[in-house]
């Protein structure tokens, strides 16, 4: 029988058939933490999801009690003894990458690099139990990969000073309250809540236009309004020539659902 403790973390996916692919992070025997192998397996299924022209929005959740709570503690050992963590690492911020929304249903602890990868979600579920910690400065770390910009822009500059220095634990419905996580769920039913949200998206919006949407509300946090209005008018000429907008506007006419193609891509 493999000894677990060399058993390579993995990552499970679904997909239904209204267009939305759930992700697992699949090491339930060592709580969902992170490691290079959990973390090329949730990249590279990103990037299958974001291939896959059936898939029209993405969840992202966790096996057993725990969405992800921080790096696997042999992981860290080794590169506090100075090993190398990764070689040909991709950037924590893989998941604003994809040009599908990337919905995280937080469904236990969420701490440290596994909070990085909620945090680079476009939208989060999760329940009064969860768990939610930054971590880094108990460990002599600082804010890790970017997370002090987005929490600063989520959360409000004192909040997320707090938030870091810290590392203090916040139960689920006290990160809603403020605005570290957006949708309360009951235990339980947060994977199902995000499904439900995601169909939601991909039954009844343009695919061009939600990867659109999600490039600018990531694009327009580093610049300024212009930047922001000519982002806005080149990306408006660049939908006028696809074909879910004529598809949009013959649905709206028509009064029905439209029913928009499989997503390809699309160059931004």
């Amino acid at each position: 029988m493999l000894n677990e403790a060399f058993r390579p973390a993995v990552v499970t996916t679904t997909t239904d058939g209204f267009g939305v692919r759930v992700i697992t992070f699949d090491a339930a025997w060592r709580r969902n933490t992170w490691g290079p192998d959990l973390e090329d397996a949730y990249f590279d299924a990103l990037d299958d999801a974001g291939r896959d022209p059936d898939v029209k929005a993405i969840v992202v959740t966790g096996a057993g009690r725990t969405f992800c709570p921080g790096m696997d503690p042999d992981v860290m050992g080794r590169a506090a003894a100075g090993g190398a963590y990764h070689v040909h690492r991709r950037p924590q911020t893989w998941a604003t990458r994809i040009q599908k929304p990337v919905i995280a249903a937080v469904n236990g602890a969420c701490a440290g690099v596994g909070l990085v990868q909620a945090l680079f979600c476009d939208y989060r579920f999760t329940h009064a139990g969860a768990r939610f910690s930054t971590a880094f400065a108990k460990r002599g770390l600082p804010a890790e990969d970017g997370v002090g910009w987005v929490l600063g822009r989520l959360v409000g500059i004192s909040t997320a000073f707090d938030l870091l220095a810290t590392g203090r634990v916040l139960p689920g419905d006290e990160a809603v309250g403020i605005g570290l996580a957006d949708r309360l769920s009951e235990p339980g039913e947060v994977v199902a809540d995000a499904v439900e949200y995601a169909r939601g998206l991909a039954a009844s919006v343009s695919p061009v236009a939600l990867a659109m949407v999600k490039a600018q509300v990531w694009a327009d946090l580093g610049g300024g309004l212009e930047d922001a209005r000519l982002r806005a008018r080149h990306l408006l000429a660049v939908a006028k020539l696809q074909d879910d907008y004529a598809e949009g506007v013959t649905a709206f006419r028509e009064g029905r659902r439209p029913a928009f193609a499989p997503f390809h891509g699309l160059y931004l």
